[in-house]
């Protein structure tokens, strides 16, 4: 029996969530682009280049930073038959990149904002400028209760959900996050990276226990030059 097929055109994007870390406010925040709406930055596929040489390039081009291939984590593919834009089929790659150092914005269109947790929904704030994440799990769910049906493209909220839960899930086990901390960071400034993902405050989250739990990703190679009253604290170094 012959099946009637019809194939629609479609047009591949990628999605680019930056990570970075606030040593001066111990905050984690994203990048963020303004187009009418906070947007996440994205890009076409260039000749030659595949989705993770288009990650680098992006990055590369809004931060002025080349990162490695190991500071890049893929989150997921869109491709739900909704997403069309002018008749074509959009589907989108959403990737993450672990900024190692705190970026100086190339493009005046871009922001920071920073990632809070209330109530266990995560949120990004820049003043009074804020974006929620999406409050359903799946792309159909979300398709099925997104309001605004003539912007089904824009699905920030909703990736940016997908990135939060994949960190959370991963900070016990590879948690890659880290790596926006550079190549050397302390205590305070892991648990305070944690403290977001998990709805805490970093004081919530016990430094000696932390220590001993996580000691198989870290290890200790030197101590802070601290001037004042108090121990310098210790220094740290991923052990992958």
């Amino acid at each position: 029996m012959k099946i009637n097929r019809t194939f629609i055109p479609f047009e591949v994007k990628l999605l680019n969530i930056i990570w970075c870390f606030d040593r001066t406010t111990n905050q984690v925040k994203v990048v963020l682009k303004d187009e009418g709406d906070w947007t996440l930055p994205e890009t076409y596929l260039i000749q030659d280049e595949d989705a993770l040489d288009a990650t680098i390039r992006l990055t590369r081009e809004l931060t002025g930073q080349t990162v490695s291939p190991k500071n890049i984590e893929q989150l997921e593919t869109l491709t739900n038959p909704k997403r069309a834009v002018d008749g074509k089929r959009l589907v989108t790659m959403a990737y993450m990149t672990y900024l190692p150092e705190f970026p100086d914005m190339m493009n005046s269109t871009l922001e920071l904002f920073t990632l809070e947790n209330l109530n266990n929904h995560y949120y990004f704030t820049k003043g009074e400028k804020q974006l929620a994440v999406a409050t359903v799990d799946t792309e159909t769910e979300y398709y099925q209760k997104r309001l605004r049906k003539n912007k089904f493209y824009q699905v920030n909220d909703y990736v940016l959900k997908k990135a939060c839960l994949q960190i959370r899930r991963s900070l016990d086990t590879q948690p890659d996050v880290l790596r926006i901390l550079g190549e050397v960071f302390t205590l305070r400034e892991a648990r305070s990276l944690y403290a977001p993902f998990l709805g805490v405050s970093f004081h919530e989250i016990d430094n000696s226990n932390f220590k001993k739990t996580h000691q198989r990703l870290f290890r200790e190679i030197g101590k802070t030059n601290k001037r004042g009253p108090g121990r310098p604290a210790s220094l740290y170094h991923l052990r992958f």
